[in-house]
């Protein structure tokens, strides 16, 4: 929109008023309004100029934060701008993707590392510190130990905190040794187990004929005891039988029917 106006559209305008109402010179009106829209006009001027200084503020941050980003990423590598938890499945998540050089850096650091040097500085002395002096050291201590180290990446999170995420483990030697150790377990338990199982069917065996035994001898002794009853009975009541055969006094005989 421009800032001038017609002087004749005007005049034009202000002349239509009815010639009964008072009204103040056609100049000083006209001088009026030309002053209200002269400061319309200074206004209107002012919030362009203002939202295009924004504007140029924001893409030149923009501009600010890619140029850092492709700094960082000359320097470090793998680079990833996301915000990730400091709580351990979080962290082993991330651990997961990283290939062991990775940085990873929470959006709202990255841009003031972008728009303060002293701020990118500290920040890039803590990641710089995970590659000079974490995964050297990390790695002879393993060494010494039998053990290996897996370096993951640094992660800067949204309050400040940096972690570095490392992994390890035993070497492939010593987890030779520990396999043969465990098959050696493994086949003594199984031998342990197989002994016992062995010993208690022996036992259960044992048990089952010592039972069958003790049932014999109780159905033998039942039996003798029922014929020992019925002899009694059969002595008791059998009628006197003249012998056709002289036999000795006192001498009875009996038929047993089994």
């Amino acid at each position: 929109m421009s800032g001038m106006i017609d002087s004749s559209y005007l005049t034009r305008m202000y002349s239509a008023l009815p010639g009964n109402l008072t009204v103040r010179s056609t100049a000083a009106r006209t001088s009026s309004f030309l002053d209200m829209a002269a400061k319309a006009s200074r206004d209107t001027t002012d919030v362009l100029e203002t939202s295009s200084r924004l504007e140029a503020a924001k893409d030149t941050e923009t501009s600010n934060v890619d140029a850092y980003m492709e700094h960082l990423k000359k320097k470090y590598g793998r680079v990833t701008i996301e915000s990730i938890g400091k709580d351990q499945a979080s962290l082993e998540k991330a651990g997961k993707r990283m290939s062991g050089n990775d940085v990873v850096i929470a959006p709202n650091i990255l841009n003031e590392m972008a728009s303060d040097p002293k701020k990118a500085a500290y920040y890039e002395q803590k990641i710089d510190y995970f590659f000079t002096d974490v995964i050297p050291n990390g790695k002879a201590f393993a060494a010494s130990m039998g053990l290996t180290f897996e370096p993951c990446g640094v992660v800067v999170h949204e309050d400040g905190t940096v972690t570095y995420i490392c992994g390890g483990g035993d070497s492939p030697e010593r987890v030779a040794e520990v396999n043969r150790i465990n098959a050696e377990k493994a086949k003594k338990k199984a031998e342990q187990q197989r002994q016992y199982q062995e010993q208690s069917a022996a036992a259960a065996a044992q048990r089952r004929a010592m039972w069958e035994r003790t049932a014999e001898t109780a159905a033998l002794e039942k039996t003798f005891s029922n014929i020992g009853d019925l002899l009694k009975t059969r002595m008791v009541s059998a009628p006197a039988i003249t012998p056709e055969v002289s036999l000795p006094a006192g001498t009875n005989m009996f038929f047993l029917n089994m």
